[in-house]
């Protein structure tokens, strides 16, 4: 245990100032951090998370992953209707704050990267990387909390609280950060004015849908050649 906060601290040392004030020795370091919320405030009540339908988390159980590209691993997991990420410390859960937090988290088991990204709109915070390159293939999960609503009648079943996942928005990054989300083939094309013609081809060659990951990954290697 003591060698596993010593990797975690050294890591924190690493990526965030404020990690200088925190002692390997003990647990003082999470002072810095607080407690994962576990409840939705619904104006009227709060509620737990386990009294709400559906889940807010990526995956609701803890999974090893590695920070950055340091040999730091530790569990986490992805909060998607808080866009947040928790880590388990000693059977405690905390929110490592943004601005302490790596560039990237990669998911041993399933080898997945979820990076942070400051794109300065209502989208900034995390997103899973679907493809790398000069332009990145990027995934944004958003997760919304519905409140119970009550029956009117004896005729209409009412709906109780849930949580409820969001369709994907999908975004390409380019190394100068600027980020466009890649809602249609007409924004994309304007994208890249240069290759125009040779995109549009491609698109229409390959059929493809700028919904299905895969062939996001084919699009991702056309635009990096």
């Amino acid at each position: 245990m003591k060698l596993f906060f010593s990797l975690i601290v050294t890591a924190l040392t690493f990526f965030s100032l404020e990690a200088q004030q925190l002692s390997p020795g003990g647990n003082s370091w999470v002072a810095n951090f607080k407690k994962a919320s576990d409840e939705v405030n619904n104006q009227e009540e709060k509620l737990k998370y386990s009294e709400i339908k559906g889940t807010p988390y990526y995956n609701p159980d803890f999974e090893s992953a590695k920070f950055d590209d340091t040999p730091t691993v530790a569990p986490i997991r992805y909060n998607t209707f808080l866009d947040i990420v928790e880590i388990l410390i000693d059977n405690n859960i905390y929110e490592i704050p943004r601005e302490a937090t790596p560039k990237k988290f990669t998911f041993t088991k399933t080898n997945e990267r979820l990076i942070v990204l400051d794109t300065h709109d209502e989208y900034a915070g995390y997103f899973f990387e679907i493809a790398d390159g000069k332009y990145k293939i990027l995934k944004k999960i958003k997760t919304k909390f519905y409140g119970a609503v009550p029956s009117k009648t004896h005729f209409a079943a009412g709906t109780v609280s849930r949580f409820e996942s969001q369709r994907p928005l999908y975004f390409i990054k380019a190394e100068s950060s600027e980020v466009i989300t890649l809602k249609n083939t007409k924004d994309l094309l304007t994208y890249f004015p240069e290759k125009k013609d040779e995109l549009n081809n491609f698109l229409k060659i390959n059929k493809i849908k700028l919904t299905e990951e895969s062939d996001l990954v084919k699009l991702a290697q056309f635009i990096n050649n």
